[in-house]
C-alpha cells in the first residue's frame, strides 16, 4: 500500500473518531436558547443583541460546536472537552485568538491580556472592537 493511500486511510479513521466523539460528548453540554443567552450575557456586559447573536456564531464556528451548545459563563479551558481531539480545540482557538488580534488592530485597541476566559468575555471584547472601528 503507498505512502500517501496509508496517510488518506490514516486522516479518515481520526476525522471519523472526532465526528463520533463529538456525537457522544455534545449531549451531556445542555442547550441554551438565544433569549438565555441573551439574559446571561447582559447581567454582565452592555453589548447590543445582535453583536452578542453574532459573537455567539463566531465562537460556536470556531470551536466546532452548535450555537445552541454555548453559554457566556463557560470557559474556553472547560469547553475543550466537547470540541472533539486536542488539536481541532487548538486550531479553534488559534484562529479565535488571531481574528480577536485583527479585530483590536483595526480598531486601534490594544488586545486584551489575558485573553479572555470566557465565551461572554471574548463577546464582549470583540464586540467593544466592532463598535470602536
Amino acid at each position: 500500500m503507498s505512502t500517501a493511500l496509508w496517510l488518506i486511510i490514516r486522516w479518515s479513521g481520526v476525522a471519523t473518531a472526532s465526528v463520533l466523539f463529538k456525537k457522544w460528548k455534545l449531549p451531556r453540554l445542555p442547550d441554551v436558547t438565544e433569549d438565555q443567552f441573551l439574559r446571561l450575557h447582559k447581567i454582565r456586559f452592555d453589548t447590543s443583541e445582535n453583536r452578542i447573536l453574532e459573537g455567539r456564531h463566531f465562537v460556536a464556528k470556531h470551536l466546532g460546536l452548535p450555537d445552541s451548545k454555548l453559554s457566556p459563563e463557560q470557559k474556553f479551558e472547560w469547553l475543550a472537552q466537547f470540541t472533539g481531539f486536542a488539536t481541532e480545540y487548538e486550531v479553534g482557538m488559534g484562529d479565535i485568538e488571531d481574528e480577536l488580534n485583527e479585530i483590536c488592530a483595526d480598531a486601534g485597541l490594544k488586545v486584551p491580556s489575558p485573553f479572555p476566559a470566557t465565551v461572554g468575555e471574548l463577546i464582549h471584547e470583540i464586540a467593544k472592537a466592532q463598535d470602536t472601528s
